[in-house]
């Protein structure tokens, strides 16, 4: 036998631990994410946060490889080194290759249009249901607002402002490459980076959808190594933030009582008669002493901290020939209004393979399903409900108001009765998916087919039990959606650089899209729930009039093209044109074309710079582009059949007709922009800054205008009219400290006027009423829908003030006193003028990153002055309903001449409603300043993790909404909020608020592992 044991042992490599530290060879500054391989095997690891690593190798022959994106490679032999710091030297021409363009990408110094971009650095371990939150402050011409703080809301995102009526104003959301989808498919761990592209040179490219800007998501993809196993989860607790000035008990009482007396005195009473018992008082304007008993906070018994908890897990890996990045999430989020909540999984798998030289293929499949329970009502309609009503009562029912104080209290239901009975739940399957195949046809040419989807199932089912109902019966409804969504894509890519001088690129592609839909929808005849345990639609009597089923669908062929010139990185080019063909829109106007072109001059790289080493970066552009808008509903060129009802024989009978008046001539709402912009980088590109002005104008616009009567329609959808947005905008990124503190601030600011600069047809205004008195106007010269009515200038005081003083008929002391605008010596219509728009004047975002050590913590600050909301709730809150008070609302007002108030808030009063709702009374500055989030995260030494068998470890809490300041005339939850949409149509309403729930604090604590 021979013995070989001695000669294995002497050729088995040694395992060797190597660490160090990896910089920028420039600044110093430490670089996380940098990959580490040894050479030749799939053995490696990244840095953590503060660039630090550990990695076991084969000994000291191995090698090991250092790779990050925008610096160059660099191999070290390990020797018999045992600690390894690396210092990488940026690769310019590659640490340009970032920035994410429609169908392709372009280094960051060739940019040629408006585009800002986020990194997911740790977005994801910020608390939110949606990635839109995690963005908000960090890019100017992006207003991201939360109308209302309910679980899976999304918020509202504008890119510099609105410029439809009718059509949508959202962003068109591209994710991976696939046009239309939303950001309810993406989970912000599976994310990468987000640019938006902000002028229509640069989302021109992607035509008719554009005009609403675009938002281009792409999500994580695997690299060559070993597998890498992330783990993040965080969990926590919400809590709202809400209004702790209520009255209540005895002091309540008193106020009722003076609230009645003044009522009893506007009609002629005697406020001497007492305020309970006596028959010389009318009802109406009698207190019952039963109600000083009670001291219930309405708002706090509906509200109630929500837990949440987030946990994903990815893998990703691969060679150079396979990559596969793969992950889950779960998240469950319990709304801070009882009976809400929103649940959420995910999956996404994204492949790439490289077949051979010529053929590459790969696929997308990004599978959720979400769950949500909704509330049918704001928290306006609970928090104002009369504090002596009790909660509950012993046998477990729920009092109401009028069950104490007869019929001068509301005759709502009980707030927390209402929570209990209502069972509505909305669930949403959504598979996003996308597969492609790539040819490398010649050296310098490829083609690339897709074939995505986007299939989407949703189902809604509301149950509300008979002691939840005003008529004291049950009801239910229940609907089904289902929405397929197809999209093919072929594009020739063509790449070419001559002696480094010319750089030339194209793209040749065509596009096919069709989506189709089908909805059913049920109701039930009131009253006819057979018994309360079975909440099916089976168990009641189905109602024809709510029971249907819908069936539609629209197709988008469209060609396009676009070509970018380089010549010695100094003189830029890059123009487009894309062709779509709708068939949203009538036969004479089915296609229309968007074309775009931008220019720039990279001065710093001009001969004459060379001896100016502060000017790191200096580049001017300038850009046009069209893009428009097709989000209407589909087929709205034809004349629509539906319901009619006629009684032939004195018989009600359902048929059908036709509803809407055809016209074949509807054509493409078009926004043409220009953009002139500026970006200098200083002492190094330590200090970088970009500027933008533009200007966006929005013409043919898409609305329903009406007709003359003699048609037999009341109105259609036409062309017509012309929007203005322009506005500025500035960002600022700094690198203030590089030593062993880094302090790092992102600062951006943008200012927006929009403006109706026609309506066609020589129409110079639009009124919009409500119902209680306020309007809200389309004038020619001034933002869309502003609000429109009369200007308050104090309180009648006494008689001789009536009587003195230009009023409204029937105005009595302690009523509002009116601007009498065109001094007549009357209040009319005509006095009334614009008293403000919902729109703010500007928004601001900051964001503070610090590290020391091990130690990282990241501020982010967001601001919004100028906009005005109708606070329309605060009346609910004043007492004139005998419901809830708030002080900052009971104290100010009007009781008497020896007791003015603070001069401009008039008597409350449910007699005077619209007296108060048609003026400025309740329009409040919703100016805020909010520290949105603070995130503190301590990352495990490299070493230490290593011993644990971990490449990374950090270990982080979070606090959103840390400080929301307003001004002190604001008495809402929340600045952001309203409750009657956005702009979506002529009776629109937009900053109008009655119930949009407080604004909610969340902590949070989690971990990031990487394996």
């Amino acid at each position: 036998m021979v013995n070989t044991t001695g000669s294995l042992a002497a050729t088995r490599p040694v395992k060797q631990v190597i660490t160090g530290r990896v910089t920028d060879a420039g600044t110093g500054d430490a670089l996380p994410g940098v990959s580490i391989v040894e050479r030749g095997t799939t053995n490696g690891t990244t840095t953590d946060a503060t660039g630090n690593y550990s990695l076991d190798v084969n000994g000291a022959e191995a090698v090991l490889v250092f790779s990050f994106i925008g610096y160059t490679a660099k191999e070290v032999p390990v020797k018999n080194q045992t600690i390894i710091d690396i210092n990488l030297v940026p690769d310019l021409a590659q640490l340009d290759e970032v920035i994410v363009i429609g169908y392709g990408t372009v280094k960051k110094s060739s940019v040629t249009a408006a585009i800002s971009k986020v990194e997911n650095t740790n977005l994801d371990q910020i608390p939110s249901g949606r990635p839109e939150t995690a963005l908000v402050g960090r890019m100017a011409g992006v207003n991201i607002s939360t109308a209302r703080s309910r679980p899976g809301e999304a918020p509202v995102v504008r890119i510099r402002g609105a410029g439809t009526i009718s059509a949508s104003n959202d962003p068109l959301v591209v994710i991976d490459g696939f046009p239309g989808g939303t950001l309810n498919n993406v989970n912000m761990n599976d994310v990468e980076s987000i640019e938006v592209l902000k002028d229509a040179s640069a989302a021109a490219i992607y035509g008719s959808r554009g005009s609403g800007g675009v938002i281009i998501v792409t999500t994580k993809k695997g690299k060559s190594g070993k597998p890498q196993l992330n783990f993040n989860s965080y969990t926590g607790v919400a809590k709202a933030i809400g209004h702790d000035d209520w009255i209540s008990g005895e002091e309540y009482y008193d106020y009722v009582v003076r609230y009645q007396n003044r009522e009893f005195v506007w009609v002629g009473g005697d406020p001497t008669i007492p305020v309970w018992g006596d028959v010389r008082r009318p009802a109406a304007y009698q207190v019952n002493p039963v109600i000083k008993e009670g001291n219930v906070n309405w708002q706090n018994a509906v509200l109630q901290p929500g837990p949440i908890q987030n946990y994903n897990l990815s893998v990703s890996g691969g060679t150079d020939n396979a990559k596969y990045y793969v992950s889950g999430t779960l998240r469950d989020e319990l709304g801070t209004v009882k009976n809400t909540s929103y649940t959420y999984y995910g999956l996404r798998a994204n492949v790439d393979l490289k077949i051979n030289p010529v053929v590459s293929a790969g696929f997308m499949l990004n599978p959720n399903y979400t769950k949500r329970r909704h509330l049918g009502l704001g928290i306006e309609a609970m928090a104002k409900y009369p504090p002596f009503v009790p909660i509950q009562n012993p046998d477990g029912t729920y009092p109401k108001a009028r069950d104490y104080w007869g019929v001068v209290v509301t005759g709502g239901l009980n707030p927390l009765g209402i929570l209990n009975a209502t069972q509505n739940y909305s669930y949403l399957m959504n598979n996003l998916g996308e597969m492609y195949m790539s040819l490398n046809l010649l050296k310098d040419l490829t083609f690339k087919s897709t074939f995505g989807s986007n299939i989407t199932y949703t189902t809604n089912e509301n149950y509300v039990a008979a002691y939840g109902s005003s008529n004291n019966a049950a009801g239910a409804s229940a609907s089904d959606l289902r929405n397929i969504n197809l999209v093919n894509e072929n594009i020739l890519s063509y790449n070419k650089s001559i002696n480094e001088v010319h750089h030339f690129s194209a793209i040749a592609g065509a596009s096919y899209q069709k989506n189709t839909s089908r909805q059913t929808a049920m109701g039930i005849v009131t009253g006819s729930f057979g018994n309360p345990a079975i909440q099916t639609l089976n168990n009641a009597v189905i109602s024809p009039t709510t029971t249907f089923t819908r069936k539609s669908k629209w197709g988008l062929a469209s060609y396009f093209s676009r070509v970018n010139y380089n010549f010695k990185d100094k003189y830029l080019l890059s123009a487009s044109i894309r062709t779509d063909g709708s068939s949203r829109f009538g036969p004479d106007n089915k296609w229309g074309n968007f074309p775009s072109a931008s220019v720039a001059w990279r001065v710093s790289q001009e001969e004459f710079m060379k001896g100016m080493p502060t000017i790191s970066d200096l580049k001017l552009r300038a850009s046009y582009g069209v893009t428009g808008n097709f989000n209407l509903p589909d087929f709205p060129y034809l004349g629509v059949i539906g319901d009619a009802y006629y009684s032939p024989n004195g018989v009600v009978t359902k048929g059908k007709a036709q509803t809407s008046y055809a016209n074949p001539r509807l054509q493409w709402e078009r926004t043409k922009s220009y953009d002139v912009g500026l970006e200098l980088g200083l002492f190094n590109s330590r200090l970088n800054l970009v500027v933008d002005y533009y200007d966006k104008r929005t013409t043919d616009l898409l609305y329903q205008d009406a007709l003359s009567a003699l048609t037999g329609f009341a109105n259609y959808y036409t062309n017509t009219g012309e929007i203005s947005n322009k506005g500025v905008e500035f960002e600022i990124n700094s690198k203030n400290l590089t030593g062993k503190l880094k302090w790092e601030t992102g600062f951006n600011i943008s200012r927006n006027r929009n403006e109706v600069v026609s309506l066609g047809g020589g129409v110079t205004e639009i009124i919009n009423p409500d119902v209680y008195g306020m309007n809200w106007i389309l004038r020619v010269g001034e933002p869309m829908f502003s609000y429109y009515g009369y200007k308050a200038i104090g309180v009648l005081q006494n008689k001789e003030d009536v009587a003195n003083s230009p009023i409204l008929a029937g105005s009595l002391p302690g009523n509002t006193k009116y601007q009498d605008t065109n001094s007549d010596g009357q209040i009319t219509p005509a006095d009334m003028v614009i008293l403000g728009s919902f729109q703010p004047k500007l928004f601001m975002g900051m964001t503070n990153n610090f590290v020391y050590k091990n130690f990282d913590l990241s501020l982010i600050m967001q601001a919004s002055l100028g906009a005005k909301l109708y606070n329309f709730e605060n009346e609910y809150y004043q007492g004139a309903l005998a419901g809830a008070m708030r002080r900052s609302l009971v104290e100010t007002q009007w009781w008497s001449e020896a007791e003015p108030g603070d001069g401009r808030m008039p008597g409350a009063a449910l007699s005077k409603l619209t007296w108060q709702s048609n003026s400025d009374i309740y329009l409040e500055d919703a100016s805020f300043l909010s520290v949105r989030n603070l995130n503190l995260g301590y990352t495990l030494p490299a070493a230490f993790a290593g011993k644990l068998r971990l490449n990374n470890l950090r270990l982080y809490t979070s606090l959103s909404n840390v400080l929301v300041l307003t001004k002190d005339e604001f008495h809402g939850y929340n600045p952001e909020g309203y409750t009657r949409g956005e702009i979506s149509g002529l009776t629109s309403m937009p900053g109008y608020n009655s119930g949009s729930e407080p604004i909610n604090r969340t902590f949070t604590v989690g971990i990031n592992v990487n394996f």
